[in-house]
């Protein structure tokens, strides 16, 4: 199917304009270099560069913006091989990067409603 067919723009369709920042993508994908760099490096405007890669992109002559895969938290399964050894104290970092602490660890409710706080 063409661009044609999918109701996406060709080049030749595009302005003179658009074709001047195509040029300037494509030039900085093949260099590897970031956009921004690119823009920077030869003078070019990084706003005008940006708003033109998303037009091309919106009118289907560039691909569209790969989707970002939002990660879960992952959790780390813990045993406790010999609860003997198990010093009485508890440490806790949060993923915001605090750190709970306590010399003797609370039980059960108590515990959940303190990281409950702080998180």
């Amino acid at each position: 199917m063409s661009t044609q067919e999918r109701g996406s723009k060709s080049e030749e369709d595009l302005s003179e304009r658009l074709r001047h920042w195509l040029k300037h993508i494509r030039a900085a994908e093949r260099s590897g270099e970031a956009l921004s760099a690119y823009a920077e490096r030869l003078g070019l405007s990084k706003s005008s560069l940006y708003e033109s890669k998303s037009r091309l992109r919106s009118s289907g002559v560039l691909a569209p913006r790969p989707q970002r895969r939002v990660s879960s938290p992952e959790f780390a399964r813990v045993v406790v091989a010999d609860a003997a050894r198990v010093p009485a104290s508890l440490r806790v970092r949060l993923a915001s990067g605090a750190l709970l602490e306590w010399s003797e660890a609370p039980q059960g409710d108590a515990l959940r409603e303190l990281i409950g706080l702080v998180s």
